[in-house]
């Protein structure tokens, strides 16, 4: 089962089969393009299974 996390802030998006990928993927994202910090549970409330 694949996990799709789409950012509000812009066009990012990322997927992986890998939720704790997906997460610090996301995480990394969040503070190196947006300088937030976006908690594990945050990453997966707005995670799609695709």
């Amino acid at each position: 089962m694949a996990h799709q996390y789409s950012c509000g802030s812009c066009e990012f998006q990322v997927r992986s089969e890998n939720e704790d990928e997906l997460i610090d993927i996301v995480r990394t994202h969040a503070d190196d393009m947006h300088d937030m910090n976006v908690s594990r549970g945050d990453v997966r409330d707005g995670m799609q299974t695709v």
